[in-house]
């Protein structure tokens, strides 16, 4: 064998080993349970705040109830034209497990990198009234619908 194609094989084995490796560990993270259910359900309403999947499904982020400045709810399509006509600007964060699925839109209050959370969850006219009424209950007065 010549240096040229050891010096390839030895590249393609190293992709071949990361790429193995990166996968496990995506598999690993994933596999959690309260990762499957947050994946599953699209959020989670906790006692707190709401739980959703970051990007990737690399972990989890946490939203308190009090940092909730409206939600709103509204079709794919329209929120895929709100995206692209940069209704929102560029701080957005989505968390869509479903695609083609109606699409709750959480606004947060407060100066903030990603003001806008974009999210899918499993049955999303109830998680709106679910949301609605744990704000209501926390007694968090706040704008919108």
């Amino acid at each position: 064998m010549s240096s040229g194609t050891t010096i390839l094989l030895a590249v393609l084995a190293s992709v071949v080993f990361i790429v193995t490796i990166t996968l496990t560990g995506f598999r690993y993270a994933t596999r959690s349970v309260r990762l499957r259910e947050l994946v599953q359900e699209g959020v989670l309403l906790t006692e707190k705040g709401l739980e959703f999947p970051r990007s990737f499904l690399i972990g989890t982020l946490k939203v308190n109830y009090a940092d909730v400045e409206s939600v709103e709810l509204i079709p794919f399509y329209k929120a895929l034209v709100s995206i692209l006509c940069f209704r929102y600007g560029v701080s957005v964060r989505s968390a869509c497990t479903r695609l083609f699925h109606e699409i709750v839109v959480v606004k947060l209050k407060g100066p903030r990198l990603i003001k806008y959370q974009l999210l899918t969850p499993k049955d999303p006219a109830a998680f709106v009234e679910k949301l609605n009424s744990r704000i209501e209950q926390c007694g968090i007065s706040r704008s919108g619908s």
